[in-house]
């Protein structure tokens, strides 16, 4: 849906017809929303109790690799979609189960990915208000700001 012009040209190209190509990425269109809709409400609606259960993703990490699926449901609860691709298995949680930080907003989505029938290991997507933590690597060959300086050294050198 990133494209929209492209996936319409390609409705085109196969069915050639206008009226049902229009429909179908208004259709789509709006099915994203809602469910992009649905997931920032349900962030929203968490109490600061549930914020404050929820796991750190550094514990997740350490914890999750080499457990298997019976662990990991008991661990993080149902997953939102499991998908299929060849030996490996992912589980995607999309609701709120880990944040970087006691006092960050809830990570976007966690994946676990199970090769054969234990974990290989855990990603995930930061929430959209993250702020870049650390300093990396391209920040300290060529800094481009002046917090970046004063991360790096702790010191305000660049005037």
């Amino acid at each position: 849906m990133k494209d929209k012009q492209a996936l319409y040209t390609n409705c085109m190209s196969t069915f050639q017809d206008e009226i049902k190509c229009r429909q179908f990425l208004d259709k789509s269109e709006a099915e994203l929303t809602d469910i992009e809709e649905r997931r920032r409400n349900e962030r929203a609606k968490m109490s600061v109790e549930q914020l404050a259960g929820l796991k750190l993703r550094s514990e997740i990490k350490d914890v999750l690799p080499g457990k298997n699926n019976v662990y990991v449901r008991k661990y993080l609860g149902e997953p939102d979609e499991i998908k299929y691709y060849g030996e490996r298995i992912y589980w995607e949680y999309y609701k709120p189960v880990s944040k970087f930080s006691p006092e960050s907003d809830p990570d976007e989505k966690i994946t676990v990915i199970f090769r054969k029938v234990l974990v290989e290991r855990v990603d995930h997507i930061k929430p959209a208000s993250a702020t870049d933590e650390g300093v990396g690597f391209r920040k300290v060959l060529s800094p481009e700001t002046k917090t970046d300086v004063t991360k790096m050294n702790g010191l305000k050198t660049v005037e």
